[in-house]
């Protein structure tokens, strides 16, 4: 402020050179946002901006931990491709694109076709384009040139793609290729290769390869303060968007009603995008843990004494949040339903309340399941020593998934287990848990304790006598009727503990009067925080 100038002098220019001012400041092309020379991903007004310079942190953070790696040589090149279009079959329409999640971790670009190298000594990075036909401009809007490319992502160089190989070895004087090559330790499913141009000598690394997979994946496991915050924003608008399907659930109306509502409330807040197929049963089909597939569209009705199941999470610059809500269609718990929540509500705070940097998540696991069949026992469906009821391994047929897994770019986020360990190598737990390894600070994870009435597994349980002498068949026929219950909540490790990032209704209590239209704040304000 100049001398005898007010901070608020600005406000009393005339509206049109208040706006031009803005407008030098600030620039915008689709969702990129350009304030005082730096660039920001955006879905607009009100929603997070999340800056451009986010990814150079991110690749400077790879590099420091693949610099140190004896196996890599110093004049490697790190390649990358990012994610490509699919043709519906054989139409000329295409499946909606996401970009691939380690591309956007690195460079945060939008685009489909792109490629991209990051040299390991001194991380210049060149991104990589393709160069379309003029005609792409009549059919698909104006093309960028290489410039808009440079400026919106923030990277050293911008060329077109045909130019791959006369960049790399005449330009940046690269002796060896480092690509991802590794297998998915949670899906099991390999890395695809990228297609590689003809780069006469230059060849690819097999050992730097490895290595690039293995430290990628472990510098997406902790987040730094800006994923910090487009995960908490995803959980917010997602936490707004469970409670209206609580306001406004009619029994009667179909699952995909439900699943419609979550998608146009997460989209009227910036997230048009969720993380993965959304999960909206009812009643028995609550025991389905991944229903809302393509044979099971979200297909049924929901009846007035149900007790609905909701997985939705909504997603931002390709972060997604993971948020399970359980509650009654009529708004009001059953004793049934009360019972088995309120089990299930008791295993998530023991484990948030627990959960802090060097816990291993297997043990969290375990004291879920323990928690499950000691509030099980009070409710007299299980009857025993809760030990004894361990050792058969009783709660795989009430709980048969793991407790939790990490969270980021991929709803299963890579790194659930360190380099080297995988989740089969512990055959003391049978359950598909992602996550089983010691807690780290800034780590992302979900808690999400469930108890199902799953027939199959139920039967098997009956069948075999040193499980059913537990269970208390004539409480078993009062309580199945529920379906099933599960409470996902999504937690960033902290130094003494945990900050629970989901802030929807979770007590009873506070379920009903949501339901019956009481206010609820779903801002950061209302994040639960332990140690």
């Amino acid at each position: 402020i100049r001398p005898g100038g007010s901070p608020y002098s600005s406000m009393a220019q005339p509206p049109e050179k208040r706006h031009r001012q803005r407008r030098q400041d600030e620039e915008s092309s689709g969702t990129i946002t350009w304030k005082r020379g730096q660039a920001y991903f955006s879905a607009g007004g009100g929603t997070l901006q999340v800056p451009m310079s986010m990814h150079r942190e991110n690749r400077e953070k790879l590099l420091a931990a693949f610099r140190r790696r004896s196996e890599v040589p110093q004049d490697t090149a790190i390649f990358m491709h990012g994610g490509s279009e699919l043709p519906v079959y054989d139409t000329d329409t295409n499946f909606d694109f996401r970009q691939e999640s380690n591309f956007q971790y690195l460079f945060g670009v939008k685009e489909p076709d792109c490629k991209a190298s990051i040299r390991v000594s001194d991380g210049r990075t060149v991104l990589f384009i393709p160069k379309l036909d003029k005609s792409y401009a009549a059919w698909m809007g104006p093309i960028k040139p290489p410039a808009w490319f440079q400026r919106a992502y923030e990277v050293d160089q911008v060329e077109y793609d045909e130019d791959i190989s006369k960049v790399l070895s005449a330009e940046l004087n690269v002796g060896a290729l480092a690509v991802i090559r590794g297998t998915n330790r949670d899906s099991g499913e390999p890395f695809p290769e990228p297609k590689l141009p003809d780069m006469g000598t230059l060849a690819v690394s097999n050992e730097a390869s490895r290595a690039l997979w293995e430290e990628l994946s472990e510098a997406r496991v902790v987040k730094n303060a800006h994923e910090l915050r487009i995960l908490e924003f995803a959980n917010e608008v997602s936490s707004q968007a469970h409670v209206e399907l609580m306001r406004t659930l009619k029994p009667g109306i179909r699952e995909y009603v439900v699943e419609a509502s979550f998608r146009y409330n997460a989209a009227l807040r910036g997230c048009p995008r969720v993380g993965y197929t959304c999960i909206c049963p009812a009643a028995g089909r609550n025991a389905y843990l991944h229903y809302g597939h393509a044979a099971e569209p979200n297909p049924e009705r929901i009846e007035p004494g149900d007790m609905v199941l909701r997985d939705l999470g909504a997603e931002y610059h390709c972060y997604t949040s993971d948020v399970t809500c359980s509650y009654p269609a009529s708004g009001v718990f059953t004793e049934p339903q009360r019972i088995v929540y309120e089990a299930v509500w008791e295993a998530v705070l023991a484990v948030e309340t627990m959960i802090r940097p060097g816990i291993n998540y297997k043990d969290m696991h375990r004291l879920a399941q323990r928690v499950l069949l000691a509030e099980m026992c009070k409710a007299g469906l299980f009857q025993g020593d809760v030990e004894e009821m361990m050792k058969v391994n009783l709660m795989h047929h009430f709980m048969f998934h793991g407790l939790g897994h990490s969270l980021g770019l991929d709803v299963h986020d890579v790194g659930g287990y360190p380099v080297g360990v995988n989740r089969k190598d512990d055959s003391s737990i049978q359950e598909n848990l992602r996550l089983g390894r010691e807690l780290k600070e800034n780590m992302v994870i979900t808690v999400e304790p469930g108890f199902y009435f799953a027939d199959f597994l139920i039967d098997e349980a009956l069948e075999d006598p040193g499980k059913a002498r537990f269970i208390n068949r004539y409480r078993l026929d009062e309580l199945r009727v529920v379906g099933g219950v599960r409470i996902e909540d999504d937690v960033v490790i902290t130094a003494t503990g945990c900050r629970v990032l989901t802030t929807v209704p979770r007590t009873v209590m506070d379920i009903e009067e949501t339901m019956a239209g009481q206010p609820w704040n779903c801002s950061a304000t209302s994040q639960r925080i332990y140690g």
